[in-house]
C-alpha cells in the first residue's frame, strides 16, 4: 500500500477504500486513474493519513471477493444483481421524493430546486445506459468476443464520465445534502438516498472501470 497507487488500484486490492475515499470526496470511479498522492494532494488531504484509514477500515471488514480473480461471467451477474437492478427501483423512488420536497418546501432558501428535473434526467441516462450494457456489452464479454467488445466499452467509459458529472450536478442542487433544521422526514430520507446513490454508483462504476473493463482489453 503506497502512496503512488492509483485509486483504483487501492479500491480493487483492498474494497474497504471505498468508504475512506467517499467520506473525503475523492473520486475513485471515474477518476481512478489518478494517484492516491495527486488526489491528496488537489484536496489539501494527508495520503498517509488516508491509507492509515484504508488499512483500519481493512482490518475491521469482513471477507470480500477479489473480483478481479474470478471469472469475468461471474462479475457480470453480480453487477446486474448488486446495482442494475436496484438502481431501476430506487431511481424512481427517489424522482417521487424530489417532486414531494420541492413542491411541498418551494417557499424554502435551501429547498433544492430543479433537483427533481435533474433526477428524472439522470433516471433516463442510466436505463439507457444499462440498456447498452445488457443487451450489446455483456453478452459480447459473456461470449469471448473481447475485442469486438472494445468499442462499446470506450462508450460506456464516456458515458460513466456524464454519469459521474450528473453526481457533481446533484450535490450542488442540494447543497452537498444539506439538510436545514426544518428539513421533514420526506427531504431527510430523499438526501439519505441520493448519498448512498452517489456510492452505489461510484462502487459500480469502480467495477466496471478499473476491474472489468481493463480484463476484457487485455485478455
Amino acid at each position: 500500500m503506497n502512496t503512488q497507487a492509483t485509486l483504483g488500484e487501492l479500491n480493487t486490492i483492498y474494497p474497504s477504500a471505498s468508504k475512506v475515499f467517499h467520506a473525503y470526496g475523492l473520486d475513485y470511479c471515474c477518476g481512478g486513474k489518478q494517484s492516491l498522492q495527486d488526489a491528496c494532494r488537489e484536496k489539501n488531504l494527508s495520503p498517509n493519513q488516508v491509507l492509515a484509514e484504508i488499512s483500519r477500515e481493512e482490518a475491521d471488514a469482513p471477507h470480500h471477493i477479489r473480483w478481479e480473480t474470478q471469472p469475468l461471467a461471474d462479475l457480470i451477474d453480480y453487477i446486474l444483481t448488486r446495482y442494475h437492478e436496484p438502481l431501476r427501483e430506487e431511481l424512481p423512488r427517489l424522482i417521487s421524493l424530489a417532486a414531494k420536497v420541492e413542491q411541498v418546501h418551494a417557499d424554502k432558501a435551501d429547498c433544492p430546486k430543479g433537483l427533481h428535473r435533474h433526477l428524472v434526467a439522470i433516471n433516463d441516462a442510466v436505463e439507457s445506459h444499462l440498456a447498452k450494457e445488457e443487451q450489446i456489452l455483456f453478452p459480447m464479454i459473456k461470449a469471448g468476443q473481447n475485442g469486438v467488445a472494445v468499442h462499446p466499452i470506450r462508450v460506456m467509459e464516456a458515458e460513466h464520465e456524464d454519469h459521474g458529472a450528473n453526481l457533481r450536478k446533484t450535490r450542488e442542487i442540494t447543497n452537498n445534502f444539506f439538510l436545514p433544521a426544518e428539513a421533514c422526514a420526506t427531504w431527510r430520507e430523499l438526501y439519505r438516498g441520493l448519498e448512498q446513490l452517489e456510492k452505489d454508483l461510484m462502487d459500480h462504476i469502480h467495477l466496471e472501470n478499473n476491474i472489468l473493463f481493463p480484463r476484457v482489453v487485455t485478455a
